[in-house]
């Protein structure tokens, strides 16, 4: 059994790195991450925000496969593959890097921050001068 102190630690510990990452994504995460008290909840917006980044990278990449020509297209297919591959593999170990919750949310972060990244590398690949 968890002693309170303890648990409140976590969560502390939990919102600090929410908060160390809370300047990126959009307000909704930020006032779903304010609001949440517990590592369930922190979880339930880092995923949330994840599908809204995840949504953003796909219209990127659609927009951009249009403007591409056929080998470019292919190519950009490739690296889009080995990306997710890298990303899943990457969020996984960080996921399993330590035992807890709060490595489960460090596995989250990632896919949500590295989706967002990736996210806008598309979006600068579409409007290179914006």
């Amino acid at each position: 059994m968890l002693k309170l102190p303890l648990v409140t630690s976590a969560i502390a510990a939990a919102l600090m790195l929410s908060n160390a990452h809370a300047a990126e994504g959009s307000k909704a995460y930020t006032q779903c991450m304010d609001k949440a008290s517990s590592t369930s909840l922190m979880s339930t917006c880092i995923q949330s925000e994840s599908t809204r980044q995840d949504t953003r990278l796909n219209q990127a990449y659609k927009q951009l496969m249009g403007k591409l020509a056929a080998p470019k297209q292919k190519a950009l297919r490739e690296v889009q593959r080995n990306w997710i591959a890298y990303r899943d593999s990457n969020c996984t170990f960080w996921g399993r890097l330590n035992d807890g919750t709060l490595s489960q949310l460090d596995g989250a972060m990632c896919i949500k921050d590295m989706t967002e990244s990736r996210a806008h590398e598309l979006e600068r690949m579409l409007n290179p001068e914006g």
